[in-house]
C-alpha cells in the first residue's frame, strides 16, 4: 500500500495532521514499482509508479475517479486524453496537502493492464510567475502552480465565500472575462472557477484557469468538507 503521507515523505515534505491519507492500493494488483528517484519536472517534485493489473483500463480509472471523489479532491469536469500519447487519465488535486494526482495507462496483450501512477508536490515547487490570476486582498500565503488540467491559485483568508467571489467579479471584467454562474468566469474558451471551502476561522480557496469543458461537479461549485 503506497499512501500519500508515504510519497510526501519521499518528496521530502512533511505530512501534516488531519483527514485520512489516500493510498494507491492498485485493484487486482500484480506488480508495483517505483519509477527513478528525486524525480521533477518544471521544478515540481514528482513521485511516480508503475502498476500491472488484474483489471481493465476502464474499470481501474473509473476506480480511481470514485475514489478521488470520495476523498473530497477536486476534479475536473472532463479530464480527456493525454498530449501527444492519446491514453486516458485521471486527474485529481488534494487541496489540503496540495498533492496533485495522475493515472494513466494501457492494455497489455496479455490481459493485463499498464498503469501509471504519479504524485506531485505543489507545495515545494518553485512559485509559477505572478499576474496570471489576480490575489485576494488580505489572502494569506498565496501560491501559484501548475497541475495537469489547470493553472491553480490557492490561499486562505478571513472572509466569506461571497466576499471572495465578488472580489473576482470586480477585477475579472476588466479583462474580457464574463460571469456564466456564481463564481465562474469564461473567455475565449478558458475558464476561472472560484472553488472556496470554510476551515474553522479561515476560508481555503482555490481558484482555477482552465479549458472550459463544463462546471466542477458538487453543490455551488465548492469542494466537500473533510
Amino acid at each position: 500500500m503506497i499512501s500519500v503521507v508515504a510519497v510526501v515523505a519521499l518528496l521530502g515534505a512533511s505530512p501534516d495532521a488531519g483527514p485520512a491519507p489516500f493510498s494507491w492500493d492498485v485493484p487486482g494488483q500484480l506488480e508495483l514499482v517505483p519509477v527513478g528517484k528525486k524525480l521533477e519536472g518544471a521544478g515540481l517534485p514528482q513521485v511516480i509508479f508503475l502498476a500491472k493489473s488484474s483489471w481493465d483500463l476502464d474499470r481501474l480509472l473509473i476506480h480511481y475517479a470514485d475514489r478521488f471523489a470520495a476523498a473530497g479532491y477536486f476534479i475536473p469536469p472532463k479530464m480527456g486524453r493525454l498530449t501527444g500519447l492519446k491514453l486516458p487519465r485521471v486527474v485529481a488535486l488534494d487541496d489540503v496537502r496540495l498533492v496533485s494526482f495522475l493515472v494513466y495507462g494501457w492494455p497489455e496483450p496479455d490481459g493485463t493492464t499498464t498503469l501509471v501512477l504519479g504524485a506531485a508536490d505543489l507545495m515545494h515547487r518553485k512559485p509559477a510567475k505572478a499576474g496570471a490570476l489576480p490575489v485576494f486582498p488580505g489572502a494569506k500565503a498565496p501560491t501559484s502552480f501548475d497541475v495537469e488540467f489547470a493553472t491553480a491559485l490557492s490561499f486562505t483568508a478571513r472572509a466569506t465565500q461571497e466576499e471572495v467571489i465578488d472580489f473576482y467579479r470586480s477585477v475579472l471584467p476588466s479583462g474580457g472575462w464574463k460571469e456564466r454562474e456564481p463564481g465562474t468566469f469564461v473567455k475565449g474558451g478558458r475558464a476561472v472557477r472560484v472553488l472556496a471551502k470554510q476551515q474553522g476561522a479561515e476560508l481555503s480557496v482555490v481558484v482555477l484557469d482552465q479549458a472550459d469543458d463544463a462546471p466542477l461537479s458538487g453543490t455551488g461549485g465548492a469542494p466537500r468538507s473533510r
